[in-house]
């Protein structure tokens, strides 16, 4: 074996062992959501899981504050961490704490204080008794959840570039408690309260640990902890405009939630929605994966900028681009193959999954579940590589073309062609329009590229977006001038 060879090699590992970690950072929520719904579709039947999927547009817009705070932080911290700045990034880390942990006290009081006008827009009372009691609860109980996740999802970003098996335990705490606490609550008694307060001792359980481990114990030497408050406006609008994307991405998901939720109800059944919850837990697993993908881009993506912005000399900026589109590549090549195995894993065990999860003997909530298995398949790679463009472009500071994107990806082109589809084709439409708005979504980026740089897109450094890239190159060097 040659010595470029052995460092290939070495650098797949790495990649490898990134993305593991990746994955671990960002599952939180994909595996949380896999357990509740696992267990109330196993002993709540098809009514606890179509009102676990009512309260969910509720709980997507709380999700897109949180998204908004520790991936924007996360960005601006990883290109902090690559340019060995920091000062900036102890100032970054803590606003993303301070305003993080702000917004969602404040949100925690308002859907309190006004949960009932909230159940009735995300149409609770619009089915059955049971339904709207049972969405009652899932809401009243996972209010509690907000501010610990949050704390949680903005420490696992910095544990994710030094700390990783504080990471790893941190996830098990969680992952650990919520699993054995909904044993506990199916043995005494199923129910919805049951299960949505072992969501809230698990994140708090992980919060202790986290809290213990980082900001007490190894507080001066720790890249997590929390030092101090800050809530200057400076420090967090960057993080602020490069966050963005993704909750605009979050948001729109909730919108699109709560219109499909409504537009089931009333032109379907309850069934449907059921179906639609019973997939999102199937939808977890992958999601997982492009999370965590999506987590290694912006990481390793955001350093590597950071390296290019920093660097004095045109020849060693020029170096510094070229391991940028190298890094891209790899990434790039990566994903595809990635994607490409998950698909065909999608395709082939569809129907055991739903089997798996959904024991009620519902039908259509079965097969509404197995179609909407089938559309995802169909159009994952697309969503793998409209992900990893979106990251990149908040990285640049490309924030129209990020915007127009989740939009379009989000919320326009789902919304749009399952509406479509669904009242020409009835349910198996309804199911198939994911996909065809995910490719719709990556013919779109192609034309924001095209546009952007005045040519169609054929190589990895033609998806650069140079023009973005020079004004962060500037920016930093006005930032270095002024100091």
């Amino acid at each position: 074996m040659t010595g470029q060879e052995k460092k290939n090699g070495r650098s797949r590992y790495r990649e490898a062992k990134t993305i593991f970690f990746a994955m671990i950072a960002e599952m939180d929520l994909a595996v949380k959501d896999f357990i509740n719904i696992f267990f109330i579709s196993h002993f709540l039947g098809a009514e606890g899981a179509a009102a676990y999927e009512v309260v969910m547009p509720c709980i997507m817009l709380v999700s897109a504050f949180v998204a908004l705070g520790y991936n924007g932080v996360q960005a601006v911290c990883a290109k902090d961490y690559g340019a060995n700045d920091f000062t900036m990034f102890e100032r970054h880390k803590n606003a993303g704490y301070s305003w993080l942990i702000m917004v969602m006290t404040a949100f925690t009081l308002l859907l309190t204080l006004f949960k009932e006008p909230m159940l009735d827009l995300l149409g609770a009372n619009d089915g059955s008794a049971a339904l709207a009691l049972l969405s009652h609860d899932c809401y009243s109980i996972y209010l509690f959840c907000f501010i610990p996740q949050s704390i949680f999802s903005l420490a696992v970003c910095f544990m994710y570039l030094e700390e990783r098996r504080q990471l790893l335990i941190a996830n098990l705490i969680l992952y650990g408690c919520i699993l054995a606490g909904n044993i506990i609550v199916t043995v005494s008694g199923p129910s919805m309260t049951g299960y949505m307060l072992m969501n809230v001792i698990g994140i708090a359980a992980a919060d202790l640990y986290i809290i213990l481990s980082c900001f007490i114990i190894r507080r001066k030497s720790s890249k997590v902890a929390f030092t101090a408050w800050n809530m200057h406006l400076a420090d967090i609008r960057e993080s602020f405009f490069t966050g963005l994307p993704d909750f605009m991405e979050y948001g729109f998901v909730g919108v699109l939630y709560l219109a499909e939720n409504l537009y089931l109800l009333t032109r379907f059944s309850e069934s449907v929605v059921a179906g639609v919850s019973v997939f999102e837990a199937i939808d977890n697993l992958p999601e997982v994966i492009c999370v965590g993908f999506s987590f290694l881009v912006t990481a390793m993506l955001g350093t590597r900028v950071g390296k290019v912005c920093s660097t004095s000399s045109a020849v060693n900026r020029d170096a510094a681009k070229k391991e940028l589109d190298e890094t891209a590549r790899r990434i790039t090549k990566g994903g595809v193959v990635g994607s490409l195995f998950v698909a065909a894993a999608l395709l082939l065990l569809a129907r055991p999954f739903v089997g798996l999860i959904l024991s009620s003997g519902d039908a259509v909530a079965t097969e509404s579940a197995i179609l909407l298995t089938f559309s995802c398949a169909i159009g994952f790679v697309f969503y793998m590589l409209n992900s990893e463009l979106v990251c990149y472009y908040k990285i640049v500071g490309a924030y129209i073309p990020a915007h127009i994107l989740f939009f379009s990806e989000a919320l326009l082109f789902p919304l749009g062609f399952k509406l479509i589809l669904g009242e020409v084709f009835g349910v198996t439409g309804f199911c198939l329009g994911g996909a065809v708005g995910e490719i719709t979504a990556f013919l779109l980026n192609l034309c924001i590229i095209w546009r952007t740089t005045g040519r169609f897109p054929r190589r990895i450094s033609d998806f650069r977006m140079d023009k973005y890239l020079q004004r962060l190159i500037q920016s930093h060097e006005k930032d270095v001038r002024e100091i």
